[in-house]
């Protein structure tokens, strides 16, 4: 994670981030009221998040239990401002107003998300993303390590656990009936 002191030096609320223009090459996230910057994701990233995409598409489209999104903004947190935008996202169908898609970003965190550490990313980083999404009410964080073709699941702060090989991702309550390989989404 790389702060970029230069875009402002004070701490910033949602709607002034909202209103940061674009960078060619840098996805922007708000984290704590700073402005994080962070190269754009490279091909194997790409990739490992698409299979989570389709995996997640797939199960959602047969089960219409949801939405999937990729690469899409959500506020966790207002105090301290805080929006993430995760690789892969999963919003149960009652959790849409009025079983719409909203305009603009997410509030609150997804049910599900998914998350590729690329090379800029720390341990520390990912595991304090994580628990970001869990405090703001994700039932469900997929972490995928490329380097180590493992994943880690965060179900909660206290059930945390690392997948790899012939582990098998389960859904449990919150995307029944779900379960893939850890060794296919890295293949």
């Amino acid at each position: 994670m790389k702060v970029d002191a230069d875009v402002r030096d004070e701490l910033l609320s949602v709607e002034e981030f909202r209103t940061l223009p674009e960078e060619d090459g840098h996805r922007l996230e708000l984290s704590r009221g700073r402005v994080v910057r962070e190269p754009a994701p490279g091909v194997r990233h790409g990739q490992i998040a698409f299979r989570f995409l389709e995996l997640l598409r797939r199960y959602g489209k047969e089960e219409g239990l949801g939405l999937v999104l990729f690469d899409t903004g959500f506020v966790l947190t207002s105090e301290p401002a805080t929006v993430r935008v995760p690789d892969v996202a999963f919003v149960s169908a009652d959790r849409l107003p009025e079983g719409r898609v909203p305009d603009g970003w997410g509030e609150g965190a997804p049910d599900v998300v998914v998350e590729v550490v690329s090379p800029s990313n720390s341990a520390s980083e990912m595991q304090r993303r994580a628990l970001d999404y869990l405090d703001a009410g994700a039932r469900l964080v997929w972490v995928a390590d490329p380097a180590s073709r493992t994943v880690t699941e965060y179900r909660s702060r206290s059930r945390i656990r690392i997948l790899e090989g012939d582990d098998e991702l389960e859904g449990g309550g919150v995307l029944p009936g779900l379960r893939a390989r850890v060794e296919r989404l890295f293949a």
